[in-house]
C-alpha cells in the first residue's frame, strides 16, 4: 500500500498494541478499527467461500496493486484457499517504487527489487507454492496502463469458471487501487470469473456506515490463519519498520492504521451480477 493520503499510502508500521482498538478516530479524524468492529455488520455479512456458479473453485488470482496490497488486503483468503488445495496466483501490477517512506535514500530501481524480494517472502508464508506474475507497471500511473493491465488479465484467466478473483476496490480512493479493481473486473467478465474486491484505504478513509455493506461477503479467520497473514505482513520489512532516513525516526503508518488488518476476518466486496456479467454460452 501506500502513505497517509489516498495519493500516497504506502505503509511502514509495527504491529498494533492493545490501544490501537480504543481510540474511536485518530488526530486527523480517520476511522479506527474499534469503529468498524463495533458496526452491526462487520463480521456479519454473508460468509465467502470458495465457489462459483455451484462448482467449487480450483484457482485464486490476487491482483495487487503494490507489494503488500495482497498481504494486507487478501493475506487470509490466499492462506485459507491454499490450505483448500487452491492453485494461487498472485498478479503484482507496481514494485512500488515509488513508496516516499520505505527508504529516502533508496533509488526507484533499488526499491523495487527489495519490495520484490519482500512480497516473495510474504507470500511464501500464506501459500508456499504460489505462482507470482509481476506486470511492470509504473507505480502510481496504473490508470494509463489500465487497458493493457486488463487485456493480460483476461489472457491469463483464460476460461475462468473455476477461477476466484480478487482484487483492490474500484471505490478505494487510491488511483492505482482503484484502476486495478477496474482492469480485474473488465478481465473477470471477458473470462467468466468471479470476482471479489477487498478494501484498503477505505478502512482508513470511509466511515463504517459509507461501505455497501450489502455487497460485503466475510471471510472468518482461523487463529492459524490470522497468525500466517501476520507474518506474511511483517515480511514486508521496508513498509513495517521506519527507515532511519525518514523524519524523525517513526513509522509514517501507525499501528492504529494497520489494525483494520489485524482482525478475525477479512470483507469483500462483490456486486450484484447482472445480464451482462455473466459469460458467454
Amino acid at each position: 500500500m501506500a502513505g497517509t493520503s489516498p495519493s500516497s499510502y504506502y505503509s511502514a508500521v509495527s504491529s498494533p498494541g492493545p490501544s490501537s482498538l480504543s481510540e474511536p478516530t485518530d488526530q486527523a479524524g480517520h476511522s479506527a478499527a474499534r469503529e468498524w468492529l463495533d458496526h452491526p455488520s462487520y463480521g456479519a455479512t454473508a460468509r465467502l467461500d470458495l465457489t462459483h456458479r455451484g462448482q467449487a473453485c480450483s484457482r485464486l488470482v490476487v491482483v495487487a496493486a503494490h507489494p503488500d496490497d495482497e498481504s494486507l488486503g487478501a493475506g487470509g483468503l490466499i492462506a485459507t484457499a491454499a490450505a483448500a488445495g487452491l492453485a494461487i496466483y498472485v498478479v503484482l501490477l507496481t514494485a512500488g517504487e515509488a513508496s516516499p517512506y520505505a527508504s529516502p535514500t533508496s533509488t526507484r530501481h533499488a526499491l523495487a527489487t527489495l519490495r520484490l524480494a519482500e512480497m516473495e517472502n510474504a507470500l511464501a508464508r500464506l501459500a508456499p507454492e504460489n505462482y507470482l506474475v509481476f506486470l511492470g507497471a509504473p507505480d502510481g500511473e496504473v490508470e494509463a496502463a489500465e487497458d493493457q493491465v486488463a487485456r493480460s488479465l483476461t489472457e491469463l484467466l483464460g476460461d475462468g469458471r473455476r477461477t476466484l478473483v480478487a482484487a483492490p476496490w474500484r471505490h478505494d480512493g487510491h488511483p492505482d487501487h482503484d484502476a486495478a479493481g477496474r482492469a480485474a473486473a473488465v478481465a473477470a467478465r471477458a473470462s467468466g470469473a468471479r470476482l471479489v474486491e477487498y478494501p484498503l484505504l477505505a478502512w482508513t478513509f470511509r466511515r463504517p456506515d459509507e461501505l455497501p455493506w450489502e455487497d460485503a461477503r466475510c471471510l472468518a479467520l482461523s487463529t492459524e490463519r490470522q497468525e500466517q497473514k501476520a507474518a506474511a505482513i511483517r515480511s514486508h520489512v521496508s513498509q513495517v519498520r521506519a527507515s532511519a532516513g525518514h523524519a524523525g525516526g517513526t513509522a509514517p503508518l501507525p499501528g492504529r492504521v494497520l489494525a483494520h488488518f489485524h482482525t478475525p476476518f477479512e470483507h469483500y466486496l462483490e456486486a450484484t451480477a447482472t445480464e451482462a456479467d455473466q459469460p458467454p454460452e
